[in-house]
């Protein structure tokens, strides 16, 4: 599994506790068993520890995350994915990755504190220790692991802090406003400005997503609950996008330019990430994910997200129906496209060959012109050997 240590908690247990939660509120409404409903509410406020702007967990009021909505743009770097951990950090090859959903989200949500989004790692007693320090603060401190290809198994992996205050890691000269603390390792020497970065794996989103319908479907009245599933569906749309916004298709190179929404290929990719400069915020930056996993979809979601009355409620920014109701069906295919003649099925497909949108093999299966992965993302152990 992706955690390195017990200390640590996901996403994805996170939307467990609210699924467990929307079993048990089902079965005290339907009288199966004794006890009162309210856990659903309970366990979506334990699940928001998980959500930046959100997390009375992590106790950092000091940092604004609504900032990024005061960005004009989110602008990342084109950067090759290595085959080797040791061979980062990766050649940046420039190019402006630019997010052409931001204006949309920011005209919808510009009033909440960042992204209604989980970052899916958080060490829940400062283990490593990259808490503020105040007293009372920090026994929970976000953190990121996986960034360097492939190859990189959970313990090869450099535990990261998501707020990068450069108080760990390398000693920064303190040149041109940049240093290196532990991200240098990704990024490079004096690369490095102090900053936020979060991950997520919209997995489970989606599940919280789909315990709500549950709930929904059987009686149990989830209230505002059932908008903010919607709201964290409607920005799951961020998943839905190639990794530096380029055009899907087997032509595309790691030196073509941002393809707006021609970068969309509306499937639960691994991940968006985003994040922005810390104290002066004058900048921030977003980019999507070129892989998709069969594991990560979920159609029910989907359907949720479009034909639950509450949920689809929460859904604010424009488009939404339309992006979701081709997503279902994408996902749809994706399964009858993976599925072998014996039954199982796994792996998915990129619009990255190689992480660096090198040429599909000759012959090689494409899936609305995205290369077919056994084992995407990761190949140590192959992602279909995780347990989630």
């Amino acid at each position: 599994e992706a955690p390195d240590y017990g200390h640590e908690t996901t996403s994805e247990a996170m939307s467990y506790i609210v699924w467990m939660a929307a079993m048990h509120d089902v079965l005290v409404k339907n009288n199966v068993i004794e006890g009162s409903t309210g856990d659903i509410a309970k366990a979506w406020n334990t699940m928001e520890a998980m959500i930046p702007g959100w997390s009375k967990a992590a106790n950092r009021t000091d940092v604004k995350y609504s900032s990024i909505w005061q960005q004009q743009r989110l602008k990342a770097d084109s950067a090759e994915e290595c085959d080797l951990p040791s061979q980062y950090p990766a050649k940046q090859v420039g190019g402006d990755a630019i997010n052409p959903m931001f204006d949309t989200f920011k005209s919808a949500y510009s009033s909440d504190n960042g992204y209604y989004l989980m970052n899916w790692l958080a060490d829940v007693d400062d283990w490593y220790g990259f808490s503020k320090g105040t007293a009372g603060e920090g026994k929970f401190t976000f953190i990121n692991t996986f960034q360097r290809g492939e190859q990189e198994s959970c313990f090869e992996t450099v535990p990261a802090p998501c707020l990068e205050e450069l108080k760990w890691g390398m000693k920064s000269s303190g040149s041109g406003g940049n240093g290196n603390g532990i991200k240098a390792i990704f990024n490079g020497i004096n690369k490095v400005p102090e900053q936020y970065s979060f991950t997520n794996a919209p997995d489970a989103e989606d599940r919280c997503i789909h315990a709500i319908y549950f709930a929904n479907q059987n009686g149990v009245d989830c209230g505002e609950v059932s908008g903010l599933a919607g709201k964290m569906g409607d920005q799951c749309r961020n998943d839905m996008f190639d990794k530096y916004y380029k055009a899907i298709g087997k032509d595309t190179k790691i030196t073509s330019s941002s393809a707006g929404m021609d970068s969309k290929h509306y499937l639960m990719a691994w991940y968006t990430a985003w994040g922005g400069a810390l104290k002066d915020y004058t900048w921030a930056w977003q980019i999507g994910c070129s892989h998709s996993h069969q594991f990560y979809q979920n159609p029910l979601a989907a359907y949720a997200l479009l034909y639950d009355e509450g949920i689809n409620s929460g859904m604010k920014a424009k488009d939404a129906d339309t992006d979701y109701k081709e997503s279902l069906k994408r996902q749809i295919e994706m399964y009858q496209w993976l599925q072998s003649v014996d039954g199982p099925f796994a792996g998915g497909c990129t619009n990255s060959w190689r992480g660096r949108y090198e040429e599909y093999p000759s012959g090689h299966a494409t899936f609305y012109d995205m290369a077919y992965v056994p084992h995407p993302v990761y190949a140590d152990p192959g992602s279909n050997h995780w347990i989630g």
